[in-house]
């Protein structure tokens, strides 16, 4: 399976993931309340806290597996599955339990809750802490499959998972009115989805725990990569939200609510683009074991031009059309809201996006100092950026603050593509790039001068800008489909042997 196409599998799912969050955030605004709503987003924003909770056995893991079929040695493929199983297990039910805990005693002392709400919020972490083992666990397992380079049935089980959880949640919070069925909800979704990704393989790898097969000589040998994974993970799982944790002290819950609702289009964003790291990084494990014809350069070029592009645009479309899409989105009055917040942080988290593939090519050249050097800054720099901006200019002000600080992760990419001898940011094409999309979106602007400002005319050159981009970034696949389209319609008699994928 060729690199892009493995993008391509791993980004699918998210595009319904981000499409069904979008469409759901009213729904939930609207039958929870903002307060209630910012108790869903607590749990989560401390969960995500919790990033480290396998301490990067996982991650590590996955490098080895990837490295050991790069070199063909699938016995040790089964000694460090087992092996990370066996650690992996018990670790993840110990972090599970501190998480309820620990989420039980510290969230209503640092999250601005209302004193009415406390139980409430102590409530939700027992199945927060459930959905946390089930999902991280469940990634230990996916991982497994990206090592073997499979990224098609992960990529059809998150797409079916969001929208059997969707329906569901927003009935659960419509009949309640609390966010605690839901979490509870999501909980059993994590579940249902690890048993799957268990079943598939021991179906088609032959892996099943494979505990018989661990051995001491494996843990020590992943157990420095993941003594350096760990702590890049305890520190960047905090300082990658870093925002949101100090937010959730300083700022009421109805404003918490408004920025998270910004934060999370742009979070998804960065998700979406962000599901390029398997890819980038266990196909530059490989080229490591020196199985794949591929240098690392070419994986970081490659993967540059096809997310940079993809991230000028949902920077100059939210620029343009915000107003009127969060008009139409949330409604006059909490599209009002958000609206000075959505911009920058749709351009905070695009570069945080970038970042995602220097950051999983550092880990797969066992270069995790660097890494978790630059992570230290970018959190020192976004914790100086959202309290100095909170305290000048409220959530505006921590907005800004934060997307000035992601100039530590550029600063990733550099050093990243000095390297790996890539092109990057230090090509041109990046910048005809934005030139190109800035004038095209540009053109369109003019509407504003013919159409009032609150029409919502003003969504049909929106969508006519990212219809036409969009066409335009996906040229290149266009073409190879209409080409073997007409191949098929001038010769029906004649059938062609499949074509080998490489």
């Amino acid at each position: 399976m060729t690199l892009k196409r493995q993008f391509v599998w791993s980004m699918a799912p998210l595009i319904g993931v981000t499409a069904i969050n979008i469409v759901s955030v009213p729904f939930f605004y609207r039958y929870l309340g903002a307060d209630q709503y910012a108790i869903w987003l607590y749990v989560s924003t401390f969960s995500q806290t919790f990033g480290f909770a396998d301490l990067g056995l996982g991650v590590a893991v996955g490098r080895y597996i990837g490295v050991a079929l790069g070199s063909g040695d699938t016995h040790a493929v089964k000694e460090y599955w087992g092996t990370g199983n066996l650690i992996a297990i018990p670790l993840l039910a110990v972090m599970s339990g501190i998480f309820i805990v620990l989420g039980m005693w510290f969230g209503p002392k640092w999250f601005n809750v209302a004193p009415g709400d406390q139980a409430l919020l102590r409530a939700c972490f027992i199945p927060g802490g459930l959905a946390l083992f089930f999902s991280y666990y469940g990634q230990v397992w996916n991982i497994l499959l990206q090592a073997h380079l499979d990224f098609k049935l992960s990529s059809v089980l998150r797409m079916a998972t969001p929208a059997l959880q969707l329906i569901p949640s927003i009935a659960l919070a419509y009949l309640t009115r609390s966010p605690l069925p839901v979490i509870l909800w999501g909980a059993v979704i994590g579940l249902v989805q690890l048993l799957v990704f268990v079943y598939y393989s021991r179906r088609h790898y032959q892996l099943g725990f494979n505990l018989s097969d661990a051995r001491w000589v494996r843990a020590r040998e992943m157990a420095m990569y993941t003594a350096k994974t760990f702590i890049m993970l305890l520190i960047g799982s905090v300082l990658y939200q870093i925002d949101r944790v100090l937010l959730g002290r300083l700022a009421p819950s109805s404003r918490f609510t408004e920025y998270n609702i910004a934060a999370n289009v742009g979070t998804r964003f960065q998700s979406l683009a962000g599901s390029v790291m398997g890819p980038v990084f266990h196909n530059t494990s490989r080229a490591v074991g020196g199985r794949l014809p591929i240098a690392a350069g070419q994986i970081y070029n490659e993967t540059f031009v096809f997310v940079f592009e993809w991230c000028v645009l949902a920077v100059t479309w939210a620029a343009i059309w915000h107003p009127v899409f969060l008009r139409a989105w949330l409604g006059e009055e909490l599209g009002s809201k958000v609206s000075p917040l959505f911009t920058p942080l749709i351009a905070a988290f695009c570069l945080n996006a970038l970042a995602n593939i220097s950051g999983s090519q550092l880990g797969a050249l066992n270069r995790l100092g660097w890494s978790l050097a630059f992570t230290v800054a970018a959190g020192a720099l976004a914790v100086a950026g959202v309290f100095l901006g909170w305290r000048q200019a409220g959530l505006v002000g921590a907005a800004y603050g934060f997307l000035i600080s992601r100039v530590a992760f550029v600063a990733q990419d550099l050093y990243v593509i000095r390297l790996v001898k890539g092109a990057g940011w230090l090509s041109w094409q990046p910048w005809r790039e934005i030139a190109g999309q800035g004038l095209v979106g540009g053109l369109l602007a003019l509407s504003y001068l013919v159409l009032p400002r609150q029409s919502f005319w003003l969504l049909l050159p929106g969508f006519l800008h990212a219809l036409i981009v969009g066409a335009w970034l996906l040229r290149n696949p266009l073409k190879k489909l209409l080409a073997g389209a007409n191949f098929a319609g001038a010769t029906p008699a004649v059938s062609a042997p499949p074509s080998p994928d490489p």
